[in-house]
């Protein structure tokens, strides 16, 4: 599943700042340990963008991936013409998170953000969402 690779890419190293802001608007202040994991997927994703726009199969491409409002956040285009069928519910979701795997999740969870990925049809200007609050994960 594509949410599930974009997770792996982004997260193939870990090592901040003193707080996060969590996908309910409130602040987390960080351990030290977790400052290095935020830092980490900070610059895991820094790195990831640098290298995009990146075809992630299934018509998909990857645009853009940040941190914002306590969410791990990725944007792909789709072609207009796609069949491509965006699925919000939570057997998407388990899945998603299924194949992400167990240790993946566990560092997402450990910062207390969440996961977002908006599907942006080419043209048109629609937009479709899957999102993963951080109790979910």
């Amino acid at each position: 599943m594509l949410a599930s690779a974009l997770v792996a890419v982004a997260l193939t190293a870990c090592g901040g700042s003193k707080s996060t802001d969590n996908a309910d608007g409130t602040r987390t202040e960080l351990t030290p340990q977790q400052e290095r994991h935020l830092k980490g997927l900070e610059m895991e994703i820094n790195k990831l963008n640098k290298q995009l726009p990146m075809e992630t199969g299934d018509g998909l491409t990857l645009t853009k991936m940040e941190l914002t409002d306590g969410y791990m956040v990725s944007t792909c285009t789709y072609p207009a013409d796609s069949d491509l069928e965006i699925d919000n519910s939570p057997e998407s979701k388990a899945a998603i998170l299924q194949t992400a795997g167990a240790a993946t999740v566990k560092r997402i969870k450990d910062l207390n953000i969440g996961l977002k990925y908006i599907y942006q049809e080419e043209g048109t200007g629609k937009t479709q969402e899957i999102v993963i609050p951080p109790e979910e994960m």
